[in-house]
């Protein structure tokens, strides 16, 4: 669809409405996105006849690629919650870097498990192991959530083999291992930016709650002795970790097999197969079913499985609404005509990809779709900006994540999956630490920017 001035107009309301609705008039968010969602396919001028085919597509869409991964996460993290496998691992790492580096521990977390690993599976994955931390160390949640997701949306928007910088640099002719050894160094300046405000006094004052995680209670002093709260054994921190860990590698192998074997290799197939996220996860599943052993019985493993569905389920649904209106937004091509307005002004070259992408980035809500769309944007400028494919890419994959906020279904996932927090509140544990984040990469994509040229 052509998009023009009246597209960005609709765009705007689009979004005021949201937060209007959803913290003035306390309409519940699934409701609210998708009454937005409908509303906005009118105003872009979308056919009556195809408004509810568009909304239902980008829902269904998202809870396609998403759905299954949040139930299986969701799952395990229950088992570790009940049966103190949240304890385990949140002593372990503990004891191992004690209190006052929690937050630079769920930072590296995230900052590696995200360079092959979704954003979003990497939340569900990861954020038992934050709130558990948050309830052991007696550091609020916030703190620790917001170093998590800093370092997870960091090199998943800047460091290949993750789909989107990986596509981009395909686009642009960017030499793949150059853009991962640069994309590490500028993903750690956005990693340590969102790590430095989340765990801000400022942000710790104003939200000192730490997690609510059964079974876990805070450590005193450098006391970490454990306790069983049933008097059951507790799991063994080999499976607590490998219930987390596992899934990690297998969809790792996967990532890396597809950039070294041939696509019609027998085993890519294989790999394939087992590093899906659904089969990974449903391996970690099975892991923590096992780390449950001194607690399973039929009735148990139901109460288990009842209680993942009941959390996923409000999560996929708003991931889903979210979706939708993120749909939509794409579908009108706003982002698009916003990309071509910032080639058009006179900036320092290495800013024009960047902003491109920023654009993209708060009016379709997704990393992956921004990269994309940027790279194709910029590719016919490239011989006019002079820049160097690599940092061309760089600088699209800086903007790809800012302000992530109301119409991306990892905004959503992030709290859902960690206490319900109030969307006043994630807008500053997730929208303003990405689009801190995001400038203070692009500041060193343009210091590199000076110095490289190939």
């Amino acid at each position: 669809m052509e998009a023009g001035f009246s597209s960005l107009i609709v765009m705007i309301a689009c979004l005021i409405g949201l937060l209007v609705m959803i913290m003035k008039f306390k309409i519940h968010p699934v409701f609210t996105l998708i009454i937005v969602a409908i509303f906005g396919a009118i105003g872009f001028g979308f056919p009556l006849e195809e408004v509810f085919t568009l909304v239902t597509g980008g829902f269904g869409s998202t809870i396609g690629s998403i759905g299954i991964v949040i139930i299986l996460g969701t799952t395990i993290g229950v088992i570790l919650e009940d049966t103190g496998g949240a304890l385990v691992l949140a002593n372990t790492i503990l004891k191992f870097v004690g209190k006052r580096h929690s937050k630079l521990a769920m930072a590296l977390s995230g900052y590696l498990v995200s360079i092959p690993v979704f954003s979003d599976s990497a939340i569900v994955i990861m954020s038992p192991v934050a709130r558990a931390l948050s309830a052991r160390s007696g550091l609020p949640l916030v703190a620790l959530l917001g170093a998590l997701n800093g370092g997870i949306l960091a090199t998943h928007t800047m460091v290949p083999p993750t789909p989107g910088p990986l596509a981009a640099a395909g686009t642009l002719g960017a030499d793949l291992g150059f853009l991962i050894v640069l994309g590490l160094i500028s993903s750690a300046a956005y990693t340590y930016v969102a790590t430095l405000w989340c765990g801000s006094k400022y942000m710790t004052n104003k939200y000192p709650g730490l997690a609510k995680v059964a079974n876990v209670e805070t450590a005193i002093g450098d006391d970490y002795t454990l306790s069983s709260p049933d008097g059951k054994p507790l799991p063994s921190a080999l499976l607590a970790f490998g219930s987390i860990l596992v899934p990690v590698i297998l969809i790792c192998v996967n990532s890396f097999a597809a950039m070294f074997l041939d696509s019609a290799s027998e085993a890519l197939r294989y790999l394939t197969f087992i590093g899906d996220p659904v089969f990974a996860l449903f391996m970690g599943v099975l892991i923590a079913l096992i780390m449950g052993k001194d607690r399973f019985s039929k009735v148990q493993c139901n109460k288990w499985f009842n209680n993942a569905v009941d959390r996923s389920g409000f999560i996929i649904l708003a991931t889903g609404a979210a979706g939708a209106f993120g749909g939509v937004l794409k579908a009108s091509g706003v982002g698009t005509y916003l990309g071509n307005l910032i080639t058009q002004t006179p900036l320092p070259e290495v800013f024009v990809p960047f902003l491109v992408s920023l654009l993209l980035s708060v009016s379709n809500g997704s990393a992956t779709v921004s990269l994309l769309t940027g790279s194709a944007i910029i590719l016919p400028l490239m011989p006019s900006l002079g820049l160097s494919p690599v940092i061309a890419t760089l600088a699209i994959a800086a903007g790809s994540s800012f302000f992530y906020h109301a119409n991306g279904s990892h905004f959503w996932v992030v709290l859902k999956c960690n206490d319900d927090i109030p969307i006043n509140e994630g807008y500053e544990v997730v929208s303003v630490p990405t689009a801190l984040g995001s400038v203070a990469a692009m500041i060193v994509v343009w210091i590199m920017s000076i110095f490289i040229h190939i």
